[in-house]
């Protein structure tokens, strides 16, 4: 398809010009893209993917903005955000689609809908499906990889991704080195009574209660090798640091807090936690925040 034809397609796409990302990630900061695509379906997606290639243009993908941190600086590129792609349908007794913006409180409405288990312990998560995926995200020690079938993606060529292709790790996902663009996924489900799947999911909402409320991405750093890294911020005396407006939560030390308006100061503070670290248990810890733009 021309790029004649592609810009025609994308200017039926809902777009945003001067797209904030401080009014759209949960940490509420950051700069401003010149303009945002928020297609509704994967065939809106796969041709505002090919129009920016076909542009030479840079682009990034978001989709709730809960596990990113974008720089106060603009940003050179424009944003596919997904979080319109909605729609989750069932492909066989006990597994069902879903596309990649739709949000975990939909997806366990559906499975509660169809009497289907499996999801309960993402109850409570700020994230999209497809942000999920790409982070091979969880809860409680669970991890969507459990229940993710395959992966329909976009590079170019639109292919599904197996299971055991996404080479699923500590949050992540081969997604993470591909640039490409996470239309929804296939997961194997139980089924099971409304009222347990109910049940379940408020379990796992009352076991979130404890966590901090406010500006943030939830944890900031992977476990490292099965050990809480909110534990080892905690016993190196960390809770409490600050830099400007960002500072370590006192009720979790993986949590780090914004009251602010810089990333600046929150990107300083996640360097500052992880030298002090290093210093105190020679542990390198890692980042699971994605960074967005230039620091």
């Amino acid at each position: 398809m021309d790029i004649e034809r592609l810009r025609t397609i994308v200017g039926t796409v809902d777009c945003e010009e001067n797209f904030s990302f401080a009014k759209h990630t949960t940490y509420g900061c950051g700069g401003t893209a010149a303009k945002a695509y928020f297609p509704k379906n994967i065939r809106q997606a796969v041709c505002v993917y090919k129009y920016l290639k076909a542009s030479g243009e840079k682009f990034v993908t978001l989709g709730n903005g809960s596990n990113v941190l974008a720089s106060d600086k603009p940003f050179d590129g424009s944003v596919i955000c997904t979080r319109k792609m909605k729609g989750m349908y069932l492909t066989g007794e006990d597994t069902a689609f879903c596309l990649a913006g739709t949000n975990v409180g939909e997806m366990l409405k559906f499975c509660v809908d169809n009497s289907l288990s499996g999801l309960e312990y993402l109850a409570g998560i700020p994230a999209t499906c497809g942000g999920l995926a790409f982070m091979n995200g969880g809860a409680a020690g669970r991890y969507v990889c459990g229940e993710i079938i395959k992966v329909k993606f976009f590079d170019g060529k639109l292919r599904d991704i197996s299971n055991k292709s996404c080479n699923f790790g500590n949050k992540y996902s081969i997604m993470r080195d591909i640039n490409g663009l996470i239309l929804g996924a296939e997961f194997k489900l139980k089924p099971q009574d409304k009222e347990t799947v109910r049940k379940n999911i408020q379990t796992r909402l009352k076991g979130r209660n404890a966590l901090p409320k406010g500006k943030s991405c939830g944890c900031v750093f992977k476990n490292p090798d099965g050990v809480s890294a909110g534990k080892i911020i905690d016993d190196a005396g960390l809770k409490g640091l600050s830099r400007g407006g960002a500072f370590v939560s006192g009720e979790h030390g993986n949590f780090i807090m914004n009251t602010g308006n810089s990333s600046s100061d929150v990107y300083a503070l996640i360097k500052e936690v992880k030298r002090k670290v290093f210093e105190t248990d020679g542990i390198n810890l890692e980042e699971e925040v994605i960074y967005i733009g230039d620091f």
